[in-house]
């Protein structure tokens, strides 16, 4: 039967402006109906806070609608004949009262049909501040489409040069809003490669701020965490700072191996050890170890127990790879986004075709039974909907609500504990 409950998935306007909205101090404005702003606007800000309000009425300003991200021109028919320019000059003039230190304006799909020429108008509205527009984002385009190109403007907008390279540092690349812990992400990577002697400079689209993306050409080596989103501008900076770049083998560090295997290449690209990141690894398999011990000796699980994966290539990868080898988990389903890096999706292929499972690359997760599933919180309320009695772990947007106060992550030795936690105490409620 036609699976008929699948997502809308973000596409390149979403992507696009995902980008910029992931600079700290920088403001996108929607070239487009009001319809459009509220689902970006409403995300943006709940994966970065700008204001501690909820309430409409401290955002009744024109243009912003309740709302106190990305301020839209709201067109209508008559935007449509006589064109955007006098409401976009409006809301440029309001957006600049708010010290802004980046502007970016974003045509939607049908706005880009209209034919303003939006660097004329930024050009005569906007001085003294980089700014820029994109009239066409790419209809139909993918989420990581639009988030490479958006992110690239946003770069050349800025005039970066070639400079001189700190020992030992990096950018890492691929990362954004549209992730899950995305913050604390980055903050693990960040710990662990400064244990090893490594600095991380920028995080490019993941809320470093216009003055830290301009210290990026000091950074000697480019880390593209998440290929699907981060291989662009990586390519991009290579050819404008001569700056090289690695995809690290093992995918994103989810999980002890990959976390290993994702710090050890670093620090062999620089000659450093990576042990006193490893040793962490360690004891947090030690703790592991512990607790899936009685677990096991109590439920015989996790091993044996069915999981489904809806993620990037790279994510299905390196989850996929760790639940199978170190929990002996089997897959039931394993869908991949849109956003597809071509290497990664025949490592996962490969992979699944020694294990005898080629059969589950492809299937639907938000319609296949399963014990756990790992996939945005919409693929887990349709699940959930159709009687699933599965327990399901959120490691994408859209969120089913839930208020993450405790600071977690989906990286290193610490999100893989996380992760084990969802899954052993899961898997022994599940029915």
């Amino acid at each position: 039967m036609k699976n008929c409950t699948g997502n809308i998935l973000p596409d390149s306007l979403t992507g696009a402006i995902f980008a910029i909205e992931g600079i700290r101090d920088a403001c996108v404005i929607l070239n487009g109906p009001t319809g459009c702003k509220f689902y970006h606007s409403a995300i943006s800000d709940e994966q970065f806070v700008r204001s501690l309000s909820f309430d409409p009425l401290s955002f009744s300003e024109q243009f912003y609608f309740g709302q106190p991200r990305v301020p839209t021109t709201y067109l209508d028919g008559q935007d449509y004949i006589y064109g955007s320019g006098d409401k976009l000059a409006a809301v440029l003039k309001a957006v600049l009262q708010k010290d802004y230190k980046l502007i970016a304006v974003i045509n939607s799909p049908g706005a880009a049909l209209i034919g303003d020429d939006l660097e004329l108008i930024l050009s005569q509205s906007v001085e003294d501040i980089p700014c820029f527009g994109i009239e066409n984002c790419g209809y139909s385009g993918t989420f990581g489409e639009g988030y490479g190109n958006a992110l690239k403007k946003a770069l050349e907008s800025l005039g970066l040069s070639a400079g001189g390279k700190r020992e030992n540092s990096v950018n890492l690349l691929g990362l954004c809003l549209q992730q899950k812990y995305f913050d604390q992400n980055i903050a693990e990577i960040e710990r662990l490669l400064g244990l090893c002697g490594i600095e991380v400079i920028g995080t490019p689209g993941a809320l470093d701020g216009v003055e830290t993306l301009r210290e990026m050409p000091k950074a000697a080596l480019n880390v593209v965490v998440y290929p699907e989103y981060g291989l662009h501008t990586a390519e991009y900076l290579k050819t404008t700072l001569s700056t090289e770049y690695i995809i690290p083998e093992a995918g994103p560090p989810i999980g002890f191996d990959a976390t290993e295997a994702f710090v050890t290449e670093i620090c062999r690209y620089f000659g450093l050890s990576p042990e006193p990141a490893l040793e962490k690894c360690h004891k947090a398999r030690a703790r592991s170890y512990l607790f899936l011990a009685r677990y096991a000796s109590l439920l015989g699980l996790p091993k044996g127990a069915v999981f489904s994966v809806k993620a990037e290539a790279s994510t299905a990868y390196a989850l996929v790879k760790w639940l199978t080898e170190y929990l002996a988990m089997v897959p039931a389903a394993v869908e991949l986004l849109d956003d597809r890096d071509k290497a990664f999706e025949a490592k996962l292929e490969e992979y699944l075709a020694q294990m005898g499972q080629m059969e589950v690359l492809g299937r639907n997760a938000n319609s296949t039974p399963t014990q756990m599933v790992f996939a945005d919180g919409s693929t887990i309320a349709q699940l959930r909907l159709q009687e699933c009695s599965c327990c399901g772990m959120e490691i994408g947007l859209p969120s089913l609500g839930y208020l993450d106060i405790v600071e977690k992550s989906l990286f290193g030795e610490k999100g893989a504990l996380f992760i084990l936690e969802n899954i052993m105490n899961g898997l022994r409620y599940a029915d």
